[in-house]
C-alpha cells in the first residue's frame, strides 16, 4: 500500500544543513579563545561570501540554497591554516605563509567564491558532485597563488608552505633534518616531542606537565585540547569529536561515520607501521597523525560530505581507509602537513569505482524495517539527491536504491535490472526516509513495469 505522500520522516536536507552549520558555528565561536577574533574575522567573511554568491547565482539560475552556502563557508574557513605560534621556530622572510595580514581575509573569500560558484554550484548542475567543493578550490586557489608568487622560494611544490618544513621534521629517507644532519635518523621522543611542541605549542616553557626528556603528558595537552597553528575548525581535538559525534546523533543514518572511524583506525595503525619502518617514539607519531588539525576536522566535517563520498558501506570503508594511507604517504614524504585535502580528492575521484564495491544482494523475503518518527508536511519540496545513502537501509527487500535510481536517470534498464529492480515491492519506504523528497518509490516501481513489460 505504501505511505502517505506527505507524511515523511523529519529530516530534510535544510535540517540537515542547520544541524552541520550549528556544530561548525559552535567550533568557530570556540576558536576565539585560541586565535582570537581574526578566526572569527575569517569565518564571517568566508560566510559572507559563499551567501552573497548563493543570492548572486539565484538571481541568474532562480536556484539557491542559503543553508547549504552558509555551512560551505564555514567548511572553508574551518578548513583554513591560520596562526604561527608565538614563540615557534623563525621562519626564514622570504617564505609565505598563510597567516597575517589582509590576505588571511583574501585567500578565504577567494577560494569560498570560487568553491561555490565552479564546484559547488556550476558542478552541481550536473546533479552529482564528484569533488568536495572546498577541498578542491582550496588546492586550486592556493596551489595557484604560491606558485605565482614565489615559484622560487618553495623547495617541494607550490602546495607546502616551507612553515611546515621547518617546524615539524617526520624524518624520512627522502629528506634531510633541519639542522643539516644525515638523511636518516629515527625520531626520538624527546626531539619528536619539541618540534610537536615548537609547532603546536604557544608557550615559550612549553613542558608544564612534563619534560623535555618525557614530552608526552604536554604533546597530548596540545594536541587533545589546544592547537594554536593550523587549521582553524582543528584546533581542539576534544572539540572536534565532541561536536561531530553529537552531529552523528542528531542526524543519524544520514551522516557516513564509517568513513569517520575506518579513516581514524587506518591512520592510528599506518601511523604506527611508519613509526615501525623509521623508527622513533611510535606514539607520538601516532598522536600527531590522528589528532592534528587538518587530520581531525577532515575526519568528521569534509571526508563524511554524502555527495562527494560512496554509498556502499563497504565502499565507505575503503574510502576512509585509501584516504588514511594517501594522507600519510604524502605527510611523511614531503612535510606537507595539509596532505588529507590531497587524499580527500584523490579518494572523491575513486567514489564512482567504490559505489560497485559492497552493493547488498537483493531480498526475496521482505524484511521489518524500524522507520523514524513521521511527521506530516504541508508540501514536500524536492531537491537534489544528497546520495546519504539512507533509502539503502530502510528498504524491505534489500535493494541499492539510490544506485537504481541512478542508472534510471541515464535510461540504463540492463543495469537497474540487474541490481533488483524486479523486488520492489512497493513500499515506500526510501521515499518516507529521503531528506531530498525525491519520489523514489514511484521511480524504482515505473521502472520496474516498464522492465517487466518488456
Amino acid at each position: 500500500m505504501g505511505i502517505q505522500k506527505n507524511v515523511k520522516s523529519p529530516m530534510t536536507k535544510d535540517l540537515l544543513m542547520t544541524y552541520t552549520f550549528y556544530a561548525l558555528f559552535f567550533i568557530a565561536f570556540l576558536s576565539y579563545f585560541i586565535f582570537g577574533l581574526q578566526s572569527l574575522a575569517v569565518s564571517l567573511v568566508c560566510v559572507g561570501v559563499a551567501i552573497l554568491c548563493d543570492l548572486l547565482l539565484a538571481k541568474v539560475t532562480g536556484k539557491g540554497n542559503r543553508p547549504s552556502a552558509a555551512v560551505f563557508g564555514l567548511i572553508v574557513a574551518m578548513s583554513y591554516s591560520l596562526g604561527l605560534p608565538q614563540y615557534t621556530m623563525i621562519i626564514p622572510q622570504d617564505i609565505p605563509t598563510l597567516a597575517g595580514g589582509l590576505e588571511q581575509y583574501l585567500y578565504p573569500a577567494l577560494i569560498t567564491a570560487v568553491g561555490l560558484i565552479v564546484f559547488k554550484q556550476i558542478a552541481g548542475k550536473a546533479h552529482r558532485k564528484y569533488v568536495n567543493p572546498a577541498a578542491i578550490s582550496k588546492l586550486l586557489v592556493l596551489g595557484l597563488l604560491f606558485m605565482l608568487i614565489t615559484p622560487a622560494a618553495l623547495d617541494y611544490s607550490a602546495l607546502i608552505p616551507n612553515d611546515h618544513v621547518d617546524t615539524i621534521f617526520l624524518l624520512n629517507p627522502l629528506t634531510q633534518d633541519a639542522f643539516g644532519g644525515p638523511d636518516f635518523y629515527p625520531m626520538d621522543t624527546s626531539a619528536f616531542g619539541s618540534t610537536l611542541l615548537s609547532c603546536y605549542s604557544n608557550s615559550y616553557t612549553p613542558y608544564s606537565l612534563g619534560s623535555y626528556e618525557n614530552p608526552l603528558p604536554d604533546v597530548l595537552f596540545t594536541m587533545l585540547f589546544a592547537k594554536f597553528h593550523g587549521w582553524i575548525g582543528g584546533f581542539s581535538s576534544i572539540i572536534v569529536i565532541i561536536v561531530g559525534i553529537a552531529l552523528f546523533l542528531l542526524a543519524r543514518g544520514y551522516i557516513k561515520w564509517r568513513i569517520t572511524v575506518s579513516y581514524l583506525v587506518a591512520t592510528a595503525i599506518f601511523a604506527a607501521v611508519m613509526g615501525g619502518i623509521y623508527g622513533g617514539d611510535i606514539l607520538l607519531r601516532v598522536i600527531f597523525h590522528v589528532f592534528m588539525g587538518s587530520s581531525i576536522f577532515m575526519a568528521f566535517f569534509m571526508a563524511t560530505d554524502p555527495a562527494t563520498t560512496p554509498i556502499t558501506k563497504l565502499g565507505q570503508n575503503i574510502f576512509g581507509v585509501g584516504l588514511a594511507i594517501i594522507t600519510i604517504l604524502i605527510q611523511t614524504y614531503t612535510g606537507f602537513l595539509g596532505a588529507s585535502i590531497v587524499g580527500l580528492v584523490i579518494m572523491n575521484v575513486a567514489t564512482p569505482i567504490l559505489d560497485k564495491v559492497g552493493i547488498p544482494k537483493p531480498s526475496e523475503e521482505r524484511k521489518k524495517i524500524k522507520l523514524p518518527k513521521a511527521q506530516r508536511f504541508e508540501t514536500a519540496a524536492v531537491t537534489d539527491c544528497i546520495r546519504c545513502g539512507k533509502c539503502m537501509t530502510v528498504c524491505c527487500k534489500n535493494l541499492p536504491v539510490i544506485l537504481i535510481k541512478e542508472a534510471i536517470d541515464k535510461g540504463d534498464w540492463a543495469k537497474a535490472e540487474k541490481l533488483g529492480v524486479a523486488y520492489c515491492d512497493n513500499c515506500g519506504h526510501c521515499s518516507f526516509v529521503c531528506p531530498a523528497r525525491i519520489d523514489l518509490k514511484n521511480i524504482i516501481v515505473s521502472a520496474r513495469d516498464k522492465i517487466q513489460k518488456q
